[in-house]
């Protein structure tokens, strides 16, 4: 398994960031990203391996709840542990920030990721019809007590 480290996003972190998130369907702009990680709101994590940025997250926390706002990782980097531990690295430091309990919303049909989600804590607490437009999907609505 290939190593990786993640951890909180810095500025020089964006262009990474904004490569991984083109390429995946609804994927954020560069300007989404740069405007995610300068939010008062707004909490930012990259894992990095040998090739660079291999994975990205964005969160908001306010009023001790959190929202997983965005999780995107590189394609050649999918199901190798990446996606987890940046969620990992997410949820404690939300934890850490007085986060009591995060949500999250998933592509109905994205079965990998609801997995990942459930193996993380988190459980359905409701779906949202048409919330995806490129392709279309329903979303998932998914809940964690931290």
């Amino acid at each position: 398994m290939e190593e990786f480290a993640s951890r909180p996003m810095g500025a020089q972190d964006i262009p990474g960031a904004s490569a991984i998130e083109a390429s995946v369907p609804d994927g954020w702009s560069e300007r989404g990203v740069a405007d995610a990680l300068s939010s008062p709101a707004g909490r930012c994590f990259i894992a990095h391996d040998a090739r660079g940025a291999a994975g990205f997250c964005a969160c908001t926390l306010a009023g001790g709840e959190a929202n997983i706002d965005a999780v995107s990782v590189r394609a050649d980097a999918r199901r190798k542990g990446v996606g987890e531990g940046l969620l990992r690295t997410a949820l404690r430091a939300l934890k850490e920030e007085g986060a009591s309990e995060v949500f999250l919303e998933v592509r109905s049909e994205n079965t990998p990721a609801i997995r990942l989600y459930e193996k993380l804590g988190f459980s359905p607490v409701g779906v949202r019809r048409g919330f995806y437009k490129d392709p279309p999907d329903d979303a998932v609505v998914m809940k964690k007590e931290l």
